[in-house]
């Protein structure tokens, strides 16, 4: 099974920045949810370019056992193969919550997302046994952080989130979904059961 390609973002200064950088905060943001953002002939795009990046730099080594991550940004790879996905998920910052910042300034967080750039996209590959579980994980360096799911074909797996008060909370996430929320709100994907 294959985890979600995550791109994440990275900001210049500002309050509000700083505030999307605090975990305790971030935590408060929800996590939102659009459905089949990516069509499966997106999908079959993304593998396009994982392909050929293997072909260019080798599979990657297991971060972890039953994990790997392919780094589809590496040298300009995702936006040269595929600019017209790459503009849509770079335009997925804008859905990004941040109405628990800033005083919901709605001018400054728009200022502020225009500013983002894409700062890498990551494809994760998992397999049984292998899981990202740890509910203290968030994307440092990154502002926003954007995972599609490009397949289902695993048990167990569940994405989830470290809620303010420390409640872990699994997401409804089908093969295209795409989540968008904060870079420093903790977040997890169980372990791979099968498939």
């Amino acid at each position: 099974g294959r985890a979600p390609p995550v791109t994440q973002y990275v900001m210049a200064r500002s309050s509000l920045a700083d505030a999307l950088l605090q975990r305790q905060v971030a935590s408060l943001a929800r996590v939102v949810r659009i459905p089949r953002f990516f069509s499966p002939a997106d999908i079959e795009q993304v593998g396009r370019v994982e392909r050929a990046h293997h072909e260019r730099l080798g599979r990657p080594r297991e971060a972890r056992p039953g994990w790997h991550t392919t780094y589809l940004s590496a040298g300009g790879l995702f936006r040269a193969t595929v600019p017209e996905l790459h503009r849509r998920l770079s335009e997925l910052r804008h859905r990004v919550d941040v109405s628990r910042f800033d005083g919901g300034d709605a001018a400054s967080a728009s200022e502020l997302l225009r500013s983002l750039n894409v700062r890498c996209i990551e494809l994760h590959d998992g397999r049984a046994g292998g899981s990202l579980n740890d509910p203290r994980h968030f994307d440092n360096g990154s502002t926003v952080t954007v995972d599609v799911l490009l397949e289902d074909s695993f048990t167990g797996g569940a994405f989830g989130t470290t809620e303010a008060g420390g409640a872990l909370h699994e997401h409804e996430f089908s093969v295209g979904d795409a989540l968008v929320f904060p870079s420093y709100k903790y977040h997890s994907v169980g372990r791979i059961t099968g498939g």
